[in-house]
């Protein structure tokens, strides 16, 4: 008798398998490590293990399904290509339909493959008009928010600015400075007061990492004397 999948470890070789090879398209070269191609930096991966590490931690403290909390999380970006505006505004609908693919033969219960497919359809977007639901679909859209925001994201923001311009210090600035406007509307969308506290925290460290480097890299010589 073959023993099921275990589904975590499904989901995750999904996620690779696809995340690899759009990161090595995306930057057009990769590094030899271990006797097989990895990428410079796959941005699709290191986000979405975010989004599932902080799935471990919500769903305890808000009363969501786990499974279906962690599970959406790990494949919610399943179908997203790097720089690929089709896939931009198709991917959850096209990872939602991959679902049953990618749990077939697992030990997934079959009865969530529905609930992980409606939170997977509905994780778009950076602002709310009205909390989502039910409460997986909530928590998904929290997830995947508050991995774009704190300590984690200016990581994966540095790693991965380089590869669509060219980028300097100030050019970093400039953008995290206009990110911090979203990163507000983001925090005030949050759908779980867990979330909301966590947002806030966050928020404030990257205002204050963004307040500190641009009191780094300015210019005395153009500051105004107090």
């Amino acid at each position: 008798m073959t023993l099921p999948t275990p589904w975590r470890e499904a989901c995750e070789q999904a996620l690779r398998r696809f995340s690899d090879a759009d990161a090595i398209r995306f930057w057009g070269i990769g590094h030899e490590v271990d006797g097989s191609y990895q990428p410079i930096f796959n941005y699709r991966f290191e986000h979405t293990y975010g989004a599932v590490l902080l799935a471990r931690w919500l769903a305890p403290l808000t009363g969501a399904d786990a499974e279906i909390l962690e599970c959406a999380a790990w494949l919610h970006d399943v179908a997203k290509r790097l720089k690929d505006p089709h896939t931009k505004d198709t991917h959850a609908q096209d990872a939602s339909a991959l679902v049953p693919e990618l749990l077939a033969g697992t030990d997934f219960p079959p009865e969530k493959f529905a609930a992980v497919r409606h939170a997977i359809e509905h994780h778009v977007g950076l602002r709310l008009s009205k909390p989502l639901e039910p409460l997986e679909t909530a928590c998904l859209w929290d997830c995947d928010k508050l991995s774009k925001i704190g300590a984690a994201s200016l990581i994966h923001f540095g790693c991965i600015s380089g590869a669509f311009q060219p980028i300097t210090t100030a050019e970093i600035l400039r953008r995290g400075v206009a990110w911090l406007d979203l990163a507000r509307g983001i925090t005030a969308s949050f759908n779980t007061e867990p979330a909301r506290e966590e947002g806030r925290r966050r928020l404030a460290f990257i205002e204050a990492h963004y307040a500190q480097l641009g009191r780094e890299w300015s210019d005395p010589m153009e500051m105004t004397p107090p």
